[in-house]
């Protein structure tokens, strides 16, 4: 069935056109290639092969250019998507004519999205967008249902990555609320290093695939703050900013200001 079929089957709750979407279309995989990615998720790992049989049937792969938007706030929750590769940023704009941005995470390979809106049967309550080219399975929802339906092992695991992200969300509120914007600017750089990072004899180094502007606005600070924390971490060699990268020198004391 063509998503375009489903569109009209899935009324309000059609997803997004993505043939209308610049740096997005779907590509024609074989079975046993969708089938061998989702049997990469770690999140499914033990799961009957029958499941996996079923999702690889289901699934469309869509391909996303970076910066590509998924998804935005309010609009209509008929797909989940599965990251094969890539980075994704989830977002919540205030709206209005000085909308900004809060990054509420930066999601990778295995991760699940848009399930939340999927279950309520409701909008997105957030948007998503691609940070570097990606790489997606999505599965319109009244067939994921029904797989859940026939292999409850699976419906627990993607209640689990349901849970995974709402401890997420719970973390981001408490950090927002309790701790100062150098240790949040500090959390968010070890976040980073860990995901995207590889170790050197200088210390940890990373491109980070978020902007400075998106740096900010994943700590809840101005642009202007994130580069004065950024220039402090610097002077005091904990950090060098030279070049496109950022070099963690003193990962423990970094930990230490988090």
């Amino acid at each position: 069935m063509s998503w375009k079929d489903n569109e009209t089957m899935y009324g309000e709750n059609a997803p997004p056109s993505w043939a209308r979407l610049p740096g997005a279309r779907c590509r024609a995989v074989e079975h046993l290639t969708k089938l061998d990615g989702f049997k990469e998720f770690e999140l499914f790992e033990g799961l009957e092969e029958g499941f996996f049989q079923d999702l690889a049937i289901s699934a469309e792969v869509l391909e996303l250019g970076t910066g590509t938007t998924l998804y935005r706030e309010g609009e209509p929750s008929g797909a989940v998507y599965f990251v094969g590769e890539g980075r994704v940023k989830l977002y919540r704009s205030s709206g209005g004519p000085k909308a900004r941005d809060q990054i509420l995470g930066v999601v990778g390979d295995g991760s699940v999205l848009g399930l939340g809106a999927a279950l309520e049967g409701r909008t997105q309550s957030q948007g998503a967008s691609a940070l570097t080219d990606c790489v997606l399975y999505a599965v319109f929802r009244d067939d994921l249902f029904e797989i859940m339906g026939r292999f409850p092992d699976g419906a627990v695991r993607l209640a689990r990555a349901l849970a995974t992200r709402t401890r997420e969300l719970e973390d981001l509120v408490g950090d927002l609320v309790f701790r100062s914007a150098p240790q949040r600017v500090a959390r968010m750089l070890l976040n980073i290093a860990t995901e995207e990072g590889r170790v050197t004899k200088r210390g940890v180094v990373f491109e980070p695939s978020l902007s400075r502007q998106e740096m900010a606005e994943a700590t809840g600070i101005s642009r202007e703050a994130l580069s004065r924390a950024l220039s402090r971490l610097a002077k005091e060699g904990i950090l060098d900013l030279g070049g496109k990268g950022i070099t963690i020198l003193r990962p423990a004391e970094l930990r230490a200001r988090s």
